[in-house]
């Protein structure tokens, strides 16, 4: 494994620990988003730099990996599969953004929603686009088996 993914691991690590300082000196509304980001950070960076030293102890079962990802990665069907399973989410996520348009229209004018159901909205959208490319790739890839 490079060294880079141990030195990215430290410094989110890094990042998590002055996220933390900042949620625990700044106790108002902001403190919420700072422990989301000390969370989200630490665990990648934890995790990334126990991915680093595992691998460094199993070479050739990381060697083998990385064969397998490398034909997995040049699979012309597979490939091929990507492409259509992206222009699908795509094509999908076009629409939901587009009815999403409609009707946070009507509800800004009538004054009924605020910011904050648009924000949960979107996070929620961005989850499902990716379940949405995952599921659409993997019913490609029964119908060509």
């Amino acid at each position: 494994m490079k060294k880079s993914n141990l030195i990215y691991g430290l410094i989110y690590t890094i990042l998590a620990v002055i996220f933390l300082c900042a949620a625990i000196a700044f106790d108002n509304k902001m403190s919420g988003i700072f422990y989301g980001m000390t969370g989200a950070l630490g665990a990648n960076g934890i995790f990334t730099i126990i991915r680093y030293f595992y691998w460094k102890k199993n070479k050739e079962k990381y060697q083998e990996k990385l064969e397998i990802e490398e034909i997995e990665q040049n699979d012309e069907l597979k490939k091929k599969l990507r492409d259509k399973a992206g222009k699908y989410t795509y094509w999908i996520g076009m629409l939901i953004i587009a009815l999403s348009i409609m009707v946070y229209s009507v509800l800004g004018a009538l004054n009924i929603m605020d910011t904050e159901h648009i924000v949960i909205y979107l996070g929620a959208y961005l989850i499902s686009q990716v379940f949405i490319g995952v599921i659409i790739f993997n019913h490609l890839l029964k119908k060509y088996d």
